[in-house]
């Protein structure tokens, strides 16, 4: 078979399709994927470094831009569609996925007016709005949370089917690996995890920063593992260290797998995929939500882990640096509640997502052969 993947733009719509195209990769040797994103957007270096087959069209941002903006952005969507009309021709895929962003919507109108079967994975609990919109002329629509199902009007509910969130194969393996349950690695340190998403978060990073003085009691007795972003980087180790903490502050983690696994406790934004490792990982969890998020989506994310009890959610706009690390020491003085909130996080895992999503893929296949 051959498969196309559609989308880009965020890092939660790139790695869940990376995570669907190595399962669908693993199913056989013969077996082709190509990636299509947009030209310019981060998926171009991120899917470079991975030395995954890509290609790149025009696509156009249309909500929440001014009037001539929006006139830009359907002019390039509709080149996309142009592009992707010639990309199909030309790799002639048995099916094609939109995994979100804008370059998802050009691509699955090609295939939808050539006639291949396609379908789109939604990783949030409020649906952006291409799939929304993609959703009426795909076949099937994969959810990670059953919630979002009723923000999609007019679609047929036997479309849906409620997979989880794709997690690669390596996080899940580190993930699996002995130490992974929370509270179980035998560290003479207690390990907190901060990580604002793939490009860090400024204001969880303000937050720690003037909070520190809250965990001047237990600092010998904590080491700090800080997803930082680039611009804040040397002021947070700087921080740290003068607050006499042992912490390791990162632009980037490229292996997440190894430091959720060796963490216990993480403090996250709430974007799909970090709920669902946050599940997979079985770890307690202080979620402060992105507010900016279209549909304040990360916000219903976070309420899925907290209704279940793994995870203690607070409003960015409310909490203040010293609420968050007083909530920290909480919950260091209390392993049990940690040890609740751990065992309520795994009760939700989901890690057979990829494996669902790509026999589904190939049931719709095989049916329309």
């Amino acid at each position: 078979m051959k498969l196309i993947i559609a989308g880009g733009g965020t890092g939660g719509h790139i790695f869940p399709g990376l995570a669907i195209r190595e399962e669908f990769l693993a199913r056989s040797e013969y077996n082709e994927a190509l990636f299509v994103g947009a030209a310019g957007g981060m998926e171009e270096d991120l899917l470079k470094e991975e030395k995954v087959d890509a290609r790149y069209i025009r696509s156009g941002q249309v909500m929440g831009m001014s009037l001539l903006e929006k006139v830009r952005g359907l002019v390039a969507a509709l080149l996309g569609v142009f592009q992707s009309l010639g990309i199909l021709r030309q790799y002639a895929p048995d099916f094609v996925l939109g995994v979100g962003g804008y370059a998802s919507v050009p691509v699955i109108i090609a295939a939808w007016l050539l006639k291949v079967p396609r379908a789109v994975q939604e990783q949030n609990s409020f649906p952006g709005l291409s799939n929304r919109v993609l959703a009426r002329i795909s076949s099937r629509v994969f959810l990670s949370f059953a919630s979002a199902e009723k923000h999609f009007k007019g679609v047929d509910k036997e479309k849906f089917t409620v997979a989880g969130n794709p997690l690669r194969k390596k996080v899940r393996e580190d993930l699996a690996k002995p130490g992974a349950a929370a509270n179980g690695n035998g560290k003479k340190r207690f390990q907190i995890l901060i990580v604002g998403g793939s490009q860090g978060a400024r204001r969880l990073n303000k937050l720690m920063k003037e909070g520190l003085e809250c965990l001047a009691p237990v600092r010998d007795q904590l080491k700090i593992v800080h997803m930082s972003g680039a611009i804040d980087q040397y002021d947070l180790i700087i921080a740290y260290s003068r607050a006499g903490i042992k912490a390791k502050v990162s632009r980037f983690i490229d292996d997440m797998g190894k430091e959720l696994r060796e963490a216990e406790l993480v403090v996250s934004r709430a974007g799909a995929g970090a709920v669902f490792e946050l599940a997979a990982a079985g770890k307690p969890s202080i979620l402060i939500p992105f507010p900016f998020a279209a549909d304040d989506h990360q916000r219903v994310n976070a309420e899925y882990l907290s209704e279940k009890g793994a995870a203690l959610v607070f409003d960015e706009k409310s909490i203040t640096g010293r609420q968050l690390c007083e909530t920290i020491l909480e919950l260091f003085r209390n392993r049990e509640k940690m040890k609740q909130m751990a065992e309520a996080a795994k009760s939700v895992a989901q890690p057979e997502a990829a494996k669902m999503i790509v026999d589904e893929m190939i049931k719709i296949v095989g049916a329309k052969a």
